[in-house]
């Protein structure tokens, strides 16, 4: 059996987070440039995203550039270039949405199928693979033995989202910010509405939820199933946050580092790493100590009634502990945690509303003096948003990534040859023919020789082995050893650097008639621009709307489409047990209310599926 490679795929904000996260262990980064990188004001040059392949190929990781927002057709030209610029810069990947791009001529390597082509069900998949993808980014809401069945019955590379934010909706099918502040999601300015505070009313105007942030969605860890992923077909294990900080990016990876190795050191016979170099950690990740909203393992394996936090939307970090008793500003705190100044303290008021405080004294019996905050009783469940001395070990730790070699000196007829070799067979031997000496204490130069050679210092070599003759030793001045080394370093990394080579496409059998599922769509297939229709339409596709960005008029129209079902949440669901007891005389249909906007739920109990509507017109009756 062919043993198959494991990736950890890391988001970078800028170069400075991707040079971190290639550090820490990343098999791969997936970074925006300037334009169509589906997050604005997070974008980079050209010239930098360079300067970060440069750095990944050293280790042979790689680099994949985000093209994944949808393209109007004035912009098609500036993306095609971009794409070939990115690839003149040395990426190893495009990850892409907009099928328009399909219809251009790209540049040979590998494409990306993003998650926001709604890769949600075997079909997709399979049609992605058709029609040219290497690898499909697969939806966030697929259960393990969905994922497995993508697995057994296609042959692309599968990519699955193992930690970080959830997007409430199916990626991809979500219209509400665009349609509520005109900012669109599939054009990377997504305004999170699904974040904000909504009423839940029924149709009689009972009110059911007040001011709850009723689509806010806790995040994904799946940590404890890299093994099962693995199994089931899943390549690259992929980080969501290309907003986090340096200090999330470092944690998240550093965890999912250690998790992979496990699985590579314990099944070897499965699977092999997917880049080279050993990550020596210089802390200990602990994913509830930096941004998270609490964690859930989505719909891993069922649909749980744990998936959202209705109080916040904010980061909220890892629970310390309960109120035990208050004076003034001060509070004990029954906790086996130990708190100092400078950390981040939050709780839940009688509103149930997240407030926030900052220690500023911690006293020898566990009283805790705190920035003046009102409403913190008796009781209350105190959660630690920011870990002050945590994150000063992340700012200051010395992890580091190296690939081990040996060095050899040999000595013969007045010549030395000084080899290095790193574990992956690459080898430079350098030739010196000088009229050495013999040294006259063996056991003094043998020492001397072996502490020389074994420092490679800021490199990325860890010198494991120095071998030297077993007769007569040459005196070599050490000067001349510690120049001969670096040399010797310096050319094993150009070595590899000059050896690297950018990938090609693997999937070069593409059908350009094969039929697409679907003979029509509406706003949901996402098209903006003719060869979008051209792509479509030679796939059999007969009837295409226009995508909701590219309408004037955008009323009434489908909104959203998620598993996050919150007729489920109140107890209602015929077709799952739910431990909540359902409100009484409920009237459907459901309505969420914020402000002025109002929307209508809709529930697909055959797909397990709510749907959002916009409803702008009619108030529920009274």
């Amino acid at each position: 059996m062919k043993k198959k490679s494991l990736e950890l795929l890391a988001p970078a904000k800028d170069i400075e987070i991707g040079f971190s996260a290639i550090n820490h262990g990343a098999d791969a980064v997936y970074i925006g440039p300037k334009a169509f990188g589906a997050r604005d004001g997070v974008g980079n040059s050209i010239q930098d995203i360079e300067k970060l392949t440069k750095h990944a190929h050293r280790f042979n990781a790689k680099i994949f550039a985000t093209m994944n927002t949808l393209l109007f057709d004035h912009e098609l030209d500036q993306a095609h270039q971009q794409a070939w610029d990115l690839y003149h810069a040395g990426v190893d990947s495009l990850i892409i949405q907009d099928m328009g791009l399909l219809e251009m001529d790209l540049p040979p390597i590998p494409l990306h199928a993003s998650t926001q082509t709604h890769n949600y069900d075997l079909e997709k998949v399979m049609f992605l693979e058709k029609v040219g993808f290497d690898r499909v980014v697969l939806a966030r809401e697929l259960s393990i033995k969905q994922i497995q069945e993508i697995g057994e019955k296609t042959n692309v590379e599968l990519e699955a989202f193992v930690a970080g934010a959830l997007c409430v909706s199916l990626s991809g099918q979500c219209y509400m910010s665009n349609n509520v502040g005109d900012r669109s999601a599939n054009r990377g300015a997504c305004g999170q509405p699904c974040r904000l505070p909504y009423d839940l009313v029924d149709n009689a105007g009972q009110k059911l939820a007040n001011q709850k942030h009723l689509l806010s969605l806790k995040d994904l860890n799946l940590s404890d199933y890299v093994l099962p992923l693995a199994r089931a077909g899943v390549k690259s294990f992929k980080i969501e946050g290309r907003l986090k900080d340096e200090a999330y990016v470092k944690n998240m990876v550093g965890n999912f580092r250690k998790r992979i190795d496990f699985v590579l050191d314990k099944y070897g016979d499965e699977f092999i790493p997917d880049s080279q170099g050993k990550v020596t950690l210089g802390f200990d990740p602990a994913p509830e100590k930096t941004y998270n909203r609490e964690f859930t393992t989505y719909f891993y394996e069922k649909r749980k009634d744990t998936i959202a936090n209705f109080d916040t939307p904010k980061a909220i970090g890892d629970r310390i502990g309960v109120v035990k008793q208050i004076k003034a500003n001060q509070y004990l705190i029954e906790t086996d945690k130990k708190l100092i100044p400078g950390d981040g303290l939050c709780f839940l008021d009688k509103h149930e509303k997240l407030q926030g405080m900052k220690v500023e004294h911690v006293d020898d019996k566990g009283w805790i003096k705190t920035s003046l905050v009102m409403g913190v009783r008796v009781g209350a469940e105190i959660f630690r948003n920011y870990d002050q001395q945590y994150n000063k070990e992340l700012k200051s730790e010395k992890t580091v990534r190296k690939i081990d070699a040996d060095i050899r000196l040999d000595w013969h007829d007045h010549q030395v040859d000084l080899s290095i070799e790193d574990i992956y067979c690459n080898k430079i031997t350098h030739h010196y023919k000088e009229p050495f000496e013999l040294a006259s204490n063996k056991e003094k130069a043998v020492q001397n020789l072996t502490k020389s050679l074994k420092k490679s210092g800021n490199t990325i070599f860890d010198v494991m082995n120095v071998t030297l003759p077993e007769g007569d030793i040459p005196f070599i001045p050490g000067g001349k050893v510690n120049q001969w080394r670096r040399d010797l370093i310096e050319a094993l990394e150009e070595k590899r650097n000059s050896s690297y080579k950018q990938p090609s496409r693997l999937n070069t059998e593409i059908d350009d008639t094969y039929p697409f599922y679907q003979k029509k769509f509406d706003h949901h297939g996402n098209v903006l621009n003719q060869k979008a229709r051209e792509f479509y339409t030679r796939h059999g596709v007969e009837e295409i709307a226009e995508g909701f960005e590219g309408r004037e008029d955008k009323s009434k129209l489908r909104l959203m489409t998620t598993k996050h079902c919150l007729r489920y949440q109140i107890g209602m669901c015929d077709e799952h047990e739910t431990f909540v007891t359902p409100p009484d005389n409920v009237q459907f249909p459901l309505f969420l209310k914020y402000k002025d906007v109002r929307y209508k739920l809709k529930f697909n109990c055959k797909d397990c599926v709510m749907l959002i509507d916009d409803a702008p017109e009619e108030e529920p009756s009274k």
